[in-house]
């Protein structure tokens, strides 16, 4: 039977070569190795787990699951992995709503004899909710947690929240990451590595989803969950009892194994096309409940509904702009936000810092044209005490913060920002910001990764989807860009506005921390997009090494201020990569320190074999060097090594793997290219100038970077 099943094989081989399109298998390809990658590499981390830990606080915790015409090889394991917890004060709350397949109650009653399981067997279908409500009414946890009748869970899955109730046992919600299993269980992939609370994000979409627990006393307050919203009913769930309470925590593991299921909306949301209609009603009727008007519309390429804030009171809007010599590129910013913006109910205000005789002539031309405020103070580049000079002289209830070299290019643009930042938790709203007549995207948002602050996503096609829709639904971030930045007056007077010590870079970061300090949510709109003529105003802080120590020296300075959020983003989780910036997996959270140094004698073959590029050479704590390479014209995922040498010394460095999206997306032709990444972290080798090559197989390709360490 064997050999019958190969030449089966090597027959459709080439059929399956002729009629399935070449990018078609790239990309099936591309997603198995993307698949194997992860499982391999959250093996390897999950092995590292320990569950020793004895608590203080030991709070049952009653797990709801909804029973209904479901496959013995699905219920089975749903219920034996919740038999399998380390922790062992729970209770199994089964409601069966009236399944018409006689295996499905055979399979219950044979659980009916465990003292921790209890079972309900609905008279009439009632559907998900009604269900998941008779569960809740059996329930005598302190709190419930939802699970679907073929999903799993980890066998630490409830070790881990009470681990989280013990270091804080007044939270009311907690939730985890997930990650998707194929129908027979196997295939761990699709991880999603979520950010802390996010209540716009949540507005956005349910991505708290599964493993969710929820204090039960508020559950039964609210009602538990209705009926006809049914396919998001866990959503208006989450969005009503999450106006109850802010006492919610989130573990960065992977606690739950979605099913996918060829009915599944795990597997695609298009299969169950109502749930469309749920979550708009739900979002509907928390817009009511909370007083707010607002627009929905579709986000057809995310099958989710956006909201459009429409604002209470039509407040004025300061934007101030901060320009020096820069007229023509001024005036390109100037006319599109006159002649392009609907939203008139706003004042400008132009800070300049010393433009010659000529530039100021023409930026005072402007200001009589529109009729705008024109400051002039001669000074050294003080971006932050532009912005707060500016501040002075506006009238607006809210201020927009501008570059001069921002392009607008949609007219709705600024009565989103300004009914988005209106909302009470709201600290900053930012712009989706794209290279001028491009899709190469210049921000979407800021993640603070071990490098530093940078720009999510920076330099891709935004024609894409990146990380469960970063870049086409509203997220919140820990910070967003000055380069357009609305906030609240009174909110930018709380926190004392831009740091003056702070003339260059990083001001714009350092302020959104401390709005996210005093308690505040930046958010970035993806539907507010313009172009920014990056670095046309000032140039490139990497341009020189007089610029890069400046740079370097505003953010250690940063991270004095706020040392909490040194190498932590509550926004960005810590199963995400710390050395890139495309949401790639941690590779050094299973992996950190394992990079080995060898100081060697040894030379390796050099030749122009490994066709390789060093994106990042970092010298900070450790040194860091992220890149990728491939060999003999192919992505190589084999042992990549770095060689170091100088005159004195050499050293050979292993690197760890790590998967680069974006070389998919540009060597789409090239099955594999998205693992050939690699990036190895070390301490610091002796002081001196290092010459870097890169290592396939005991051959070497001199790269163009070098390493300095002083």
């Amino acid at each position: 039977m064997n050999t019958i099943k190969q030449n089966i094989k090597k027959a459709a081989r080439p059929i399956y070569h002729k009629v399935v399109p070449e990018k078609v298998r790239a990309r099936r390809a591309a997603r198995l190795n993307r698949s194997l990658e992860y499982e391999t590499w959250i093996t390897m981390l999950e092995a590292n787990e320990n569950y020793d830990e004895k608590f203080e606080y030991n709070p049952k915790i009653s797990i709801l699951v909804p029973v209904y015409n479901v496959l013995d090889r699905h219920l089975i394991p749903c219920i034996e992995s919740v038999l399998n917890q380390v922790y062992t004060n729970w209770e199994l709350c089964l409601a069966d709503d009236c399944s018409s397949w006689d295996s499905v109650r055979e399979t219950l009653a044979k659980y009916e004899g465990n003292e921790k399981i209890k079972i309900v067997y609905r008279t009439e279908n009632g559907h998900i909710s009604r269900c998941t409500n008779s569960a809740l009414e059996i329930a005598t946890g302190e709190f419930v947690a939802f699970m679907d009748c073929d999903d799993v869970l980890r066998p630490n899955a409830l070790y881990e929240v009470v681990k989280k109730l013990n270091e804080d046992p007044n939270l009311d919600f907690i939730y985890s990451d997930e990650d998707k299993i194929d129908d027979d269980g196997s295939n761990r992939h699709m991880p999603h590595f979520k950010p802390d609370w996010s209540p716009d994000t949540l507005m956005s979409h349910m991505y708290t989803c599964h493993f969710g627990v929820y204090r039960r006393s508020i559950a039964n307050e609210i009602g538990g969950l209705r009926a006809g919203y049914e396919g998001a009913q866990d959503y208006d769930f989450t969005l009503r009892f999450t106006e109850k309470t802010n006492k919610i925590a989130h573990i960065d593991k992977i606690l739950y194994h979605w099913r996918e299921r060829k009915e599944s909306t795990a597997l695609d949301p298009s299969a169950k096309p109502y749930i469309f209609e749920a979550a708009k009603k739900s979002k509907e009727d928390a817009l009511e409940r909370r007083g707010l008007k607002a627009d929905l519309e579709m986000v057809d390429i995310m099958y989710q509904y956006r909201v459009n804030y429409i604002s209470q009171t039509n407040p004025l809007v300061s934007v101030i702009i901060p320009s020096k010599d820069n007229y023509k590129v001024l005036k390109r910013c100037i006319e599109t936000l006159y002649e392009i913006t609907r939203y008139r109910n706003f004042e400008v205000i132009l800070v300049d810092n010393g433009s010659n005789d000529e530039n100021k002539k023409l930026y005072q031309g402007l200001a009589d044209k529109y009729k705008f405020k024109y400051i002039y103070e001669k000074m050294d580049f003080n971006f932050s005490r532009m912005c707060n000079n500016g501040a002075k002289e506006a009238k607006g209830e809210y201020y927009l913060f501008l570059n001069d070299d921002i392009e607008i290019i949609n007219e709705e643009w600024l009565e989103r920002m300004v009914g988005h930042a209106e909302l009470e938790h709201v600290g900053a709203v930012g712009a989706k910001l794209l290279y001028p007549n491009s899709k190469l995207i210049q921000h979407i948002g800021v993640i603070n990764i071990a490098n530093g602050p940078v720009h999510a996503f920076a330099g891709l096609s935004d024609d894409n989807i990146y990380y469960f829709g970063r870049n086409k639904i509203d997220y919140n971030w820990l910070t967003v860009t000055a380069a357009c930045l609305l906030v609240k007056a009174s909110k930018f007077e709380q926190v004392n506005g831009f740091n003056e010590e702070m003339p260059v870079t990083y001001n714009d970061v350092e302020f959104c921390f401390k709005l996210v300090e005093a308690g505040y949510y930046n958010v970035v709109r993806n539907d507010v997009i313009l172009y920014h003529h990056e670095s046309v105003s000032r140039g490139d802080d990497l341009l020189s090494k007089e610029k890069f120590n400046r740079l370097m020296s505003e953010q250690n300075y940063m991270y004095e201020l706020h040392p909490e959020f040194k190498n932590y983003d509550p926004f960005y989780n810590s199963n995400l990569a710390q050395h890139a910036a495309d949401f790639s997996y941690n590779m050094f959270k299973e992996s950190k320190g394992k990079c080995v140094v060898t100081e060697s004698d040894e030379r390796p073959v050099i030749c122009k074999n490994v066709v390789n590029a060093i994106d990042r050479v970092y010298v900070g704590d450790k040194c860091v060097i992220e890149g990728w390479a491939f060999y003999n014209e192919k992505p190589y995922n084999g042992d990549v090594k770095i060689w170091l040498k100088s005159d004195q010394k050499s050293y050979f460095i292993t690197t760890q793997r790590t998967y680069r999206s974006d070389l998919a997306i540009h060597f789409k032709r090239k099955i594999g290219a998205d693992l050939s990444g690699f990036v190895c972290e070390f301490d610091k080798i002796d002081a001196g100038k290092y010459e870097i090559y890169v290592c396939c197989k005991n051959k070497a390709t001199k790269t163009k970077k070098e390493l300095i360490i002083c």
